[in-house]
This record gives C-alpha cells, structure tokens and sequence, in this order.
C-alpha cells in the first residue's frame, strides 16, 4: 500500500466523527433544504448546485419551489416554463432533466421519490453523487457523497498525492468517504448520515479552502496527513485545465422593419399590435447549445480576417449563412442581406471558450438593396477569400456544420415582451441592453 492508502486504512473515524459533529454544531451552514429535507426538496437543491455556487442557488430555489412546490406541478408544466424558472442558473439541460425525472416519478413511482439507489440512479440528470446526496439529505441513508470540497477534504485527510480523477484515487475516496458512516445500527442516532455528510461538506468548503486553508481552525488537524507533512499546498492534485479558446460571435438583431416578408416567423399571439420594432428571436434546437431556450441569431465568425473586427459587411463567409439562414429558416425574401457594425459587444464563456459576442443590425434589407437578379453580396464584396474560406457554396451548405438549423421556430417579439421569454445568458443580456437602450433608433 501506497502512504494513502495506509494513512485512510488508519485513520481514527470515531475520534473524528465527534470531533467533527461538534465543530458542525457550532459552524454548520443554514440551507432552506438543510432545514425542511424533504427529499424532492434536497433534489432540487442538488441538481441546482452541480456547477453552481451555493449563493448564486440559494434566490433561485425559493422561486423555483415557489412555482413547482411538488413533483406533481414541475412535472405538469412545459419545458418552456421550466426553463424561464431557470433562466439564469446556466447548464439548460439540467432543467430538462428535473422536468423529464418529475414526470417519470409521477409515472413510475405514484408521485413518490423513490428510496431506493437503483431507482434513484435511473432518473434523468441524476449520477452517483446527486443519487448518494439525495438519499442521505433527503432519506437519512447510509450513503457517501463526494464532489468538490469533500474530494478536497479527503484528499488531505490522508496525503493522496495522485490527480484525484484517476481510477484509483476515485476508488479510495469513495470508500474513505462511505468509512466516514458508521454502520446501520438500532443505536444510531437519528439524522447522523445527513450530519456527518453536509459536516464533512461544509468543512471542506469553509475551513479546507483550495487555498491558504484554515488548518489551525480544523476539527480534524491532528488527524490530517497533509498537515502532517505540509503537503497542504500540493494536495489535492488536479488535472491540468485546457487553455481557453477565444472565439468572435455575432447576435444579429432582426427588426421586423427591416424584413418586410418574413413568411417562417410566428407572431407573438394573435392579440398584441404589431410594430416595426418587433424583433425576431429564435428558440434554440434540440441538441444544440441553451435548446429550448430562446435567443437571437448568432454566427461563429470563422473568417480569421474578421477575428477583431466591428464591421461584418465584407465578411463573405458570415454573409453566406444568413443569407441562408433568412431564406431558409425566416423565409425572407431573396434579397442580399449582410450583418452590419456591431454596436455593443456582450463577452461570456461556455466551456472552454472565450466568447466576444458582436451584437449587429442586420443591414441590406429589401428598403436599400436591389433584388439579388440585378445585383449580388458577393459582387460588392472586392476582398478576394483566402482559399479555403467559402468552397463550394452547395456542398457547405449541405454539410451539418455550415447548415445545421439555427431555429426550431422563430417570432417576432416586441420589445416589452422579451422579459417574458426563456433566454441563453447571453441573450439575456442583449434584450437588457435593447431595454435600457429602447429610445435609440435601431429600425
């Protein structure tokens, strides 16, 4: 056995256990699920904090259960509703899978969340920890939880100088994690699993901080093999993070005066007036990026000429898909249409990437363009394509990245109305930007 390995086959449960409740006594952080665990409670709350902060959750938790207070409202409501409760929260497709787990337990279990692993681990959205939490917070069973700070937290407790996401690191973890819980017994006291688990949570997050931890304030101190042997600033060892890739989008702002056919957009409803200013939005398709959610149309600009740009009127690649978006997907007129000079610019990240995202008007509607017989984009445009740029245009067309639909459906929205809508994040923004900016004449 490696120096871990012995330090978690020795390391003295019960002498931490009491020293940690007791700690945990004092210390131990108030959550509205921590207070009432009910277990559809706890898996909402579970389900919201993956990739989420704990502060950041807390607002929209009381909202969410506010709405959907049993598993019989969320799963009788619309994806669309759903997702407008979660707008904000990021990670769209958790929301999916919290409705979708919600109609299943209704169908499946008689509207009662299932106790049982197997059962807990087949709903959607839900993995070995959420599944492991849900049963200790919500149920009070016997089950170890591991996600960052405890993984943090163990790690140190016994000196594990592997990256953490190995096979092998993963296994001694679990199990030093579930050798935390004592046995079932008719002596146990009531709530211990649910306390020693949210305990070793918030100890990890409060005391055993990713950085400059707060050794001389742990319960567990003496016990710690990292403290032991100064390993505090090398354990625990992470994977090295990719470097962030940078890339330039482009959220295009359709006014309905700038299109005076659009035959494939909807209207809002059929009681609110129709204006000039209506702007088109579009929801997003399904495997796609936000699906579901709505948002207005953005390009990736793939041209490298373009990188830094804040005029697009020359961008013959970028002029290529709207133009087959608008004739295609919005059933606008064959007119050439182009995106214009961006006019603010929103910057936020998905994944690995950086995104600046150029918010432009489109320009060359049918008011100030001849109709495409008597004159093309392509004609204008005197910057001759580096090769490789636009190919042959009917095969890219056909192929899935260049003409992989933008829309499962599109409308024209006014602008009062766009707080009512689900929006990506970033989307959001933009319609906050259109509001605060409403008096300034875009159409």
């Amino acid at each position: 056995m490696n120096h871990a390995e012995v330090a978690a086959a020795s390391f003295d449960f019960q002498r931490a256990r009491k020293a940690l409740l007791g700690w945990f006594q004092t210390n131990g952080r108030r959550f509205p699920w921590r207070d009432d665990p009910t277990p559809y409670r706890v898996w909402i709350s579970e389900i919201m904090l993956q990739q989420t902060t704990t502060q950041t959750v807390l607002g929209y938790f009381e909202r969410f259960l506010a709405r959907f207070p049993t598993v019989e409202t969320l799963a009788a409501a619309s994806e669309e509703e759903t997702l407008k409760y979660w707008e904000g929260l990021g990670y769209y497709r958790r929301a999916r899978s919290l409705r979708a787990a919600a109609i299943e337990i209704v169908d499946r279990f008689d509207s009662q969340f299932p106790s049982k692993y197997a059962d807990v681990l087949s709903l959607p959205g839900v993995g070995r920890y959420a599944a492991g939490a849900i049963l200790s917070f919500g149920f009070d069973k016997r089950f170890p939880i591991l996600e960052a700070n405890t993984t943090r937290l163990h790690a140190r407790l016994i000196g594990l100088l592997e990256e953490t996401t190995t096979a092998s690191a993963q296994r001694l973890l679990w199990k030093f994690a579930e050798d935390w819980l004592p046995q079932e017994s008719t002596r146990r006291a009531p709530g211990v699993y649910r306390r020693i688990n949210g305990a070793l949570t918030d100890l990890g997050r409060l005391v055993c901080a990713p950085v400059e931890p707060r050794c001389d304030d742990c319960p567990l101190a003496k016990q710690c093999a990292s403290n032991r042997l100064g390993l505090q600033e090398k354990v625990p060892v992470l994977k090295k993070k990719a470097e962030p890739i940078r890339r330039v989008d482009v959220a295009l702002l359709v006014f309905r005066a700038d299109l005076e056919r659009a035959t494939a957009v909807d209207e809002i409803d059929g009681k609110t007036p129709r204006a000039p200013s209506d702007v088109l939005l579009i929801r997003r398709p399904q495997n796609s990026l936000w699906a579901g959610l709505w948002d207005f149309p953005r390009f990736e600009v793939v041209d490298a000429r373009f990188a830094d740009a804040q005029d697009f009127s020359a961008d013959a690649s970028l002029a290529e898909r709207l133009q087959f978006f608008l004739e295609e997907e919005v059933g606008a007129p064959p007119r050439d249409y182009r995106v214009g000079k961006t006019i603010t610019t929103v910057r936020h990240s998905v994944t690995r990437y950086r995104v600046a995202l150029r918010v432009c008007q489109l320009v060359g509607s049918a008011t100030n363009l001849a109709p495409r017989e008597e004159r093309t984009l392509f004609d204008s445009l005197e910057q001759p394509e580096p090769s490789g740029v636009r190919g042959d245009l009917e095969t890219r067309l056909r192929s899935e990245s260049f003409a992989a639909r933008q829309a499962a459906e599109s409308r024209w929205v006014p602008l009062a109305s766009l707080p009512d809508f689900p929006l990506s994040s970033p989307g959001r923004r933009v319609a906050d930007w259109l509001a605060k900016n409403a008096s300034k004449k875009f159409f």
